[in-house]
């Protein structure tokens, strides 16, 4: 796991890592985090995005979802192209100050 400035990096480590990472980032300060992965790893984020809204900040918002890829180069030397995600969070401001319920 990396995050620096406002971004964390999916990788290998378990879910929660990253749910933690991401909890750090926004009680920090932080009014927006980018969640990155590449291949393997998407699935590990859209999860850990999941987690974070159901479980442990229910005030997020899903700001906007990018998908692309990337060249690399193999081990072996030949190219190759790898899937990538970039899901940016942010905090939905309480704009209700009269008291009652938003639904």
């Amino acid at each position: 796991m990396m995050y620096k400035g406002n971004m964390v990096r999916v990788g290998k480590k378990p879910v929660l890592s990253y749910v933690v990472a991401c909890v750090t980032l926004f009680n920090s300060g932080k009014r927006e985090i980018m969640v990155r992965a590449r291949g393997r790893s998407i699935p590990k984020a859209i999860e850990a995005v999941g987690m974070l809204r159901r479980s442990f900040l229910k005030e997020l918002v899903v700001k906007s979802v990018n998908i692309g890829s990337e060249d690399i180069k193999r081990y072996d030397g030949r190219g190759a192209s790898v899937s990538t995600i970039e899901i940016t969070l942010t905090k939905r401001e309480e704009e209700n100050t009269s008291g009652m319920i938003e639904l």
